[in-house]
């Protein structure tokens, strides 16, 4: 006789009841073995909820499905650091705009935090530009001025790093965004200024790859005119030696984020001249050694594709 379990006041089979716990299982072996993307994982994970709203609104989903990827991952909190606290302030940028700026965040490759050399390496995104992917010597990942936070998310198609801030993609190499900043006019005058007398530096400047990375500090214009050029004619024609010199000076080897300037004295390329750099948990600045004050960082963090730059309020003096 087949065996029977009494449910309420029905007979079931065990072989019935077998059938049910098989394919019960089954269907549920499947809903958990379904591989998450980076996408479903942003979708499902509480913690990106602006990431969520800002990868719809640019229309990345897709791409971020693809395979071989390594998403740092900006968190609420991130979005909120860097001033994008609400989906009104993400679409307050054009889809093509949040799209580069989410691009920048996207490795062509599977980067698991244990695969990261020491030291800082230049990498290309897939939305072709270059970040700077730093480990320290504690083990610390950064990625430009942002900090991974968690590393190692598991998804289906490569890696996940949650970041605390939101990445702004480089436009383009040192010499171009100098060029571009409207607050950098007698900087770029004077760059042109002492370009054929010193080729080397305007080639440092203007360099497409990176083999030659730098850091300029980048005096804005009310410094230059603290410093006694009144305009840009002033520029133009002052000593080019002395424009030489004073150029070099702003300028360090090395992509130096402002979570890498720590006190102490910075090596220039002005002969081995340094800077005397005073960190805080509030402020960072910049001493030359002729300056009666130090310089603060007005605009920090900008990244090229051949060095960053921070937009100082004084002229620094060797």
């Amino acid at each position: 006789m087949n065996s029977v379990f009494l449910i309420g006041t029905r007979r079931i089979p065990v072989i019935v009841l077998l059938f049910i716990a098989l394919f019960s299982c089954k269907n549920g072996d499947d809903t958990i073995a379904t591989p998450k993307t980076i996408t479903d994982r942003i979708v499902e994970d509480d913690q990106f909820s602006l990431l969520r709203a800002a990868m719809i609104y640019a229309e990345v989903g897709d791409a971020l499905k693809g395979s071989n990827l390594t998403l740092f991952a900006p968190n609420d909190a991130a979005f909120q650091a860097s001033g994008l606290a609400t989906p009104g302030a993400i679409t307050a940028y054009s889809k093509e705009q949040m799209r580069a700026i989410l691009l920048y965040h996207v490795l062509g490759g599977p980067v698991s935090a244990s695969t990261i050399p020491s030291g800082q390496n230049p990498v290309a995104t897939v939305g072709k530009s270059i970040t700077f992917l730093n480990k320290t010597s504690d083990g610390k990942i950064f990625i430009n001025n942002a900090q991974v936070i968690q590393a190692d998310i598991a998804v289906a198609n490569g890696y996940m790093h949650s970041v605390d801030r939101v990445l702004i993609p480089s436009s383009g190499n040192l010499l171009t965004t100098i060029q571009n900043n409207p607050n950098l006019t007698f900087l770029s005058a004077a760059i042109q200024r002492v370009g054929t007398s010193n080729p080397t530096l305007m080639t440092t400047l203007n360099n497409e790859s990176t083999s030659n990375i730098v850091t300029v500090f980048a005096p804005n214009d009310a410094a230059f005119k603290s410093a006694g050029y009144k305009d840009l004619a002033a520029v133009s024609s002052a000593n080019v030696q002395t424009l030489t010199n004073m150029l070099l000076y702003h300028v360090v080897s090395g992509a130096l984020f402002a979570n890498q300037l720590q006190t102490g004295n910075l090596t220039t390329l002005l002969n081995g001249n340094r800077l005397a750099v005073t960190a805080t948990a509030n402020q960072l600045t910049i001493k030359g050694n002729k300056n009666s004050t130090a310089a603060t960082i007005k605009q920090g963090d900008q990244p090229t594709t051949n060095g960053v730059i921070h937009v100082i309020d004084q002229v620094l003096l060797p």
